[in-house]
């Protein structure tokens, strides 16, 4: 395995994104394209991760307020889940967050509800009720940047 991660800056690695997110919440969970795909896309920057140039990983992360990163749109392709490569993400995520927003305090995320232990391994804390988005239960997470 020969696993990289970097920032989609053009439209083809940008259109690998998109089409990692369609695999696991398209076909994977049901989500509709269209609460997938949001106005969002083009103010955050999205991650990539390729296995031997096979994309296998990507999220998205934005300034949600002064000091606080949001992370957004975390996606494994199933093939390659199980093998570490969320968290390598999670990390890789976190570098670039730290490079592009020096001024970060903090990392936001809504994690659904399965994933949680998988947040809480890197850190993250539960904040406040649950919610429901594209018809799966989420709740906020936050930790120190």
């Amino acid at each position: 395995m020969a696993l990289v991660f970097h920032l989609a800056d053009n439209k083809t690695d940008f259109a690998r994104c998109v089409f990692l997110r369609g695999i696991v919440f398209g076909a994977g969970q049901n989500i509709a394209v269209n609460d997938e795909i949001d106005d969002l896309e083009e103010t955050c920057r999205h991650i990539l991760g390729l296995d031997d140039d096979q994309p296998c990983a990507t999220a998205r992360w934005r300034v949600y307020k002064p000091g606080v990163g949001k992370i957004e749109r975390v996606a494994v392709h199933p093939n390659w889940q199980g093998r570490g490569i969320g968290m390598a993400l999670m990390e890789a995520v976190a570098a670039d967050i730290k490079a592009a927003m020096p001024d970060c305090t903090r990392l936001r995320l809504g994690a659904q509800d399965y994933a949680i232990p998988f947040y809480q391994r890197l850190g993250f804390e539960v904040e406040g009720e649950g919610f429901m988005d594209a018809g799966i239960p989420h709740h906020w997470m936050e930790k120190a940047a």
